[in-house]
């Protein structure tokens, strides 16, 4: 498989990985999104692990104010994430 594609394959098993703990795998809820940040973007994102951090990046990326989000919207996360990631190298 192209390497490409297999990171596209990891970025969907992360998100379905976090989404399923509530047994609603189509969202990530709040908790699960602090999961995620905490361990999937500790060393990136600046002060992963306080509440508040969690609670702006929700109301960032929660496009549609349903207080969960959805893979779209966890997209937006990803490519945010690996701009700045880019920019540092």
């Amino acid at each position: 498989m192209a390497q490409l594609q297999e990171n596209i394959n990891g970025i969907i098993t992360v998100f379905y990985t976090y989404a399923r703990s509530d047994g609603d795998s189509s969202t990530l809820s709040r908790g699960e999104l602090r999961q995620l940040i905490e361990q999937e973007f500790g060393d990136v994102i600046t002060d992963a692990r306080d509440p508040r951090t969690v609670d702006e990046v929700l109301f960032f990326l929660d496009e549609d104010s349903s207080g969960k989000i959805d893979f779209g919207e966890f997209l937006s996360l990803i490519f945010r994430v690996a701009k700045a990631c880019h920019r540092q190298l």
